[in-house]
C-alpha cells in the first residue's frame, strides 16, 4: 500500500513538472520590454506579449515605405496587431544616414523626433513629416531609393512646418531644435543602434525574427501586405 502511494506521489510530481514545462513553452517568460524612448511606442507595455522593434532613420526611403504603409493602414495595424496580437511596437529613431554621409537632413529630422517626444507628440510629428516628404518629394520620384535624385538639404523651417501641422507648441519646438536639446539622446541612440544591428536601417527585430531592409513599391496597400508578412513572421517565431 505504501509502495503504491509512493509511486502515485512520484507520478503526480512528474506530471506537475511536465505540465509546468508545457505551460512555460506556451507562455515564455516576458523579456525586457523597456523602450529607448517611451513616447516612440504604441501598445500596452504591461499587457503586451511581444516586443517588436524598428530601427529607423526618417531620411531612409526604405524605412519611410514601411512606415507609410503602416500609417495608411493605422486602424488595422492597431486593431489586429497592437490590440489583437498584444504587440508592444517601438520605433528607435537614429540619424545613421547623417553619420554615414548619406543625408544631412537626418540629423535635424532625428532631433525633431525627440523634441516632439518631449511634448508627447512624437507620432503626430512623425506622421506629419512623412506626409510632407511624400507630397514634396517621394511622390515625384525624389529620394525614393539610393539611385534616385536626392532630397536637397532642407531649411529648418521645413521641420518647423511639420511640427506645426502636428500641433506641437511652436516656440517650444523651435527652442528645442535651436538649442539642440535632444542631440545627445539622438547621438547616443544612433551609437547603440549601430552596435546592436547587423546592417543598415530599416532593421527589424520582431520576436526571434530579425531582418534588414524593406523593398516595397511606394504603394501603401501592396506594401502593407509585406508589412503584415513580416509581423506574422515575428509572431510565428515566438
Amino acid at each position: 500500500m505504501q509502495k503504491a502511494a509512493r509511486i502515485g506521489i512520484i507520478i503526480l510530481i512528474f506530471g506537475l513538472f511536465i505540465g509546468l514545462a508545457i505551460y512555460n513553452s506556451l507562455n515564455p517568460a516576458k523579456g525586457d520590454f523597456t523602450p529607448w524612448n517611451a513616447q516612440m511606442t504604441v501598445g500596452d507595455q504591461e499587457s503586451a506579449k511581444h516586443h517588436f522593434i524598428m530601427y529607423t532613420d526618417i531620411f531612409c526611403p526604405y524605412c519611410d515605405k514601411f512606415s507609410n504603409a503602416v500609417t495608411a493602414n493605422w486602424d488595422d495595424f492597431v486593431e489586429n496587431y497592437i490590440e489583437g496580437k498584444k504587440i508592444f511596437f517601438e520605433i528607435r529613431v537614429t540619424d545613421m544616414n547623417y553619420t554615414s554621409g548619406h543625408s544631412n537632413n537626418s540629423k535635424p529630422a532625428g532631433e525633431g523626433a525627440y523634441c516632439a517626444a518631449k511634448q508627447e507628440r512624437f507620432w503626430e510629428y512623425y506622421h506629419a513629416l512623412l506626409a510632407k516628404l511624400w507630397e514634396d518629394y517621394h511622390s515625384q520620384g525624389i529620394g525614393v531609393d539610393r539611385f534616385s535624385e536626392h532630397i536637397p538639404d532642407l531649411e529648418m523651417d521645413y521641420f518647423y512646418d511639420a511640427a506645426d501641422k502636428a500641433e506641437l507648441d511652436h516656440d517650444t519646438f523651435v527652442s528645442c531644435m535651436e538649442n539642440h536639446e535632444t542631440e545627445a539622446e539622438l547621438d547616443a541612440n544612433t551609437q547603440k543602434a549601430s552596435a546592436a544591428i547587423n546592417g543598415g536601417v530599416p532593421y527589424f527585430v520582431f520576436g526571434k525574427f530579425a531582418t534588414s531592409g524593406f523593398v516595397g513599391e511606394w504603394n501603401t496597400e501592396k506594401d502593407y501586405l509585406n508589412v503584415k508578412d513580416m509581423l506574422d513572421a515575428g509572431l510565428s517565431t515566438r
